[in-house]
């Protein structure tokens, strides 16, 4: 490769960089504005305990799932400093404004470029899955504690869903649907993956994350009037279906709009109806800002602590 070659390929890496940026940034602006813009039609008080508290356990429940992340990474042989890291996964998380559901995966590649594209391709897919299957068990497991008019099709749903995820990351079936989707575009595949019981044992923990998020969606109801503990599994339970249910629609920023549709479907019955509206909103935004502290936190801390200038450029 001559120097104009690779001089043209860094600029045409760099405009792609600040496009994936811009589209990112737009994105999450644009899901704050309608949020802000939904809760500011209401009369309401918060309580600003509860809010900090919501806030503070979201933040952890974001960590958790970090360190999941580096946990699964160094699996698939992605040894990155912690810092570098937590940069890439708290950016590409803000990804998922960007319709299509694709911007985690371009934002992490785009990072780590020195990492071959598709290991992180399957190491994030596995992520996906683990973070599925976790979810379905956790509705199915906390569905008895939900009254007896949800629709006896959830049940059958979630269980399937358990069912078609725990075969997806059977390592033969796993390596044949990688196999595959790597000679559709023409690359190598990937030669190993990490054994069954270490991918069921993500699932298991990916169940932990449920304890802090559903504690941040807990005080968040709270901000608006008193809900009791009795209520905690319920919220929990339904925001997870919810959160199922919005990654089937595909080119909604965030499943933004479908999640609401099935909170707003599901607990008016149980809690009155004007909270759990003002309530829904108020943990958009908290998700939101959430997400952008800890990506502004762990961006400025690697990128000032390293030296290095990353190819997301801000300026």
């Amino acid at each position: 490769m001559n120097n104009n070659t690779a001089l043209n390929t860094s600029r045409g890496k760099r405009w792609y960089s600040r496009i994936l940026f811009i589209a990112v940034l737009s994105g999450v602006l644009l899901y704050i504005y309608k949020a802000t813009g939904n809760l500011s039609g209401f009369d309401y008080h918060l309580n600003w305990t509860y809010l900090s508290l919501s806030f503070i356990f979201t933040v952890l429940a974001y960590l958790v799932q970090l360190m999941i992340w580096l946990y699964l990474a160094r699996s698939f042989g992605i040894k990155l400093s912690f810092l570098a890291a937590a940069n890439a996964w708290s950016l590409s998380q803000l990804g998922k404004y960007v319709p299509g559901k694709i911007g985690i995966l371009l934002i992490r590649m785009d990072i780590h470029s020195d990492v071959p594209k598709r290991t992180i391709a399957v190491a994030t897919g596995v992520e996906f899955v683990t973070t599925m299957a976790a979810s379905c068990l956790l509705v199915l497991i906390s569905i008895a504690f939900i009254p007896e008019w949800i629709p006896p099709f959830i049940r059958w749903v979630s269980l399937g869903m358990v069912c078609i995820f725990l075969i997806i990351l059977y390592p033969p079936i796993l390596k044949k649907i990688t196999d595959m989707a790597f000679r559709l575009i023409k690359r190598e595949p990937l030669t190993s993956l990490p054994s069954y019981g270490f991918l069921l044992k993500l699932v298991g923990i990916n169940m932990l994350v449920c304890l802090p998020y559903g504690l941040g969606l807990f005080f968040a109801f709270n901000c608006f009037y008193s809900v009791g503990w009795n209520y905690f599994l319920i919220i929990t339970s339904v925001y997870y279906l919810a959160s199922l249910i919005g990654v089937v629609a595909i080119f909604a920023p965030a499943g933004i709009g479908v999640r609401e549709g099935v909170v707003f479907l599901i607990l008016p019955a149980l809690i009155s109806k004007p909270v759990v509206i003002f309530a829904t909103i108020l943990t958009r935004i908290i998700i939101t800002i959430a997400e952008i502290f800890l990506a502004a936190v762990f961006f400025t801390f690697d990128r000032y602590s390293t030296g290095k200038h990353y190819k997301i450029h801000v300026e």
